[in-house]
């Protein structure tokens, strides 16, 4: 597992969207990441509240920062994490600043990784929870995942 000081650099330089988009990672963990996107007026829609596509940009980070800090060691071997799929369901509206926390249990990661072994390559799915301030849920979102083998050009 990697630490968060690598993982946070990591996020924000090989994808520069997370820099757009205003997110931090804020805690790395062996079976859990969170990710917080900040209040600001640009993240808004229509009614003032988050925007439908900025909570999917921090639910869609905040899986990416599980899968690479819990798959550091098959990422060092050639394979790269690539988002496959997901589905997000907003619970109630989103304001002021949001964490995204994403889980993927010990079992898992291992089931994983053997698949990886076996099969070359592995699908699976990264949960994730958006809460406000108050720690109220306010989206549920799944990512599917694919480990591959990193294909040069």
């Amino acid at each position: 597992m990697a630490d968060l000081e690598s993982v946070s650099a990591l996020m924000s330089h090989a994808v520069p969207f997370n820099r757009v988009l205003g997110v931090r990672v804020t805690l790395v963990e062996q079976e859990q990441a969170e990710v917080v996107l900040p209040a600001s007026p640009e993240r808004l829609n229509h009614v003032g509240t988050v925007h439908a596509a900025a909570q999917f940009g921090l639910g869609e980070a905040a899986s990416g920062t599980m899968v690479v800090s819990a798959f550091a060691d098959v990422q060092a071997e050639g394979y790269v994490p690539l988002a496959a799929g997901a589905h997000i369901t907003y619970r109630r509206a989103a304001k002021g600043d949001l964490r995204a926390v994403a889980t993927l249990a010990r079992e898992e990661q291992e089931r994983i990784r053997r698949e990886v072994r076996e099969a070359g390559k592995a699908r699976f799915v990264v949960p994730v929870r958006l809460l406000d301030s108050a720690g109220t849920v306010t989206t549920e979102m799944e990512v599917e995942w694919a480990l591959v083998r990193r294909r040069d050009e």
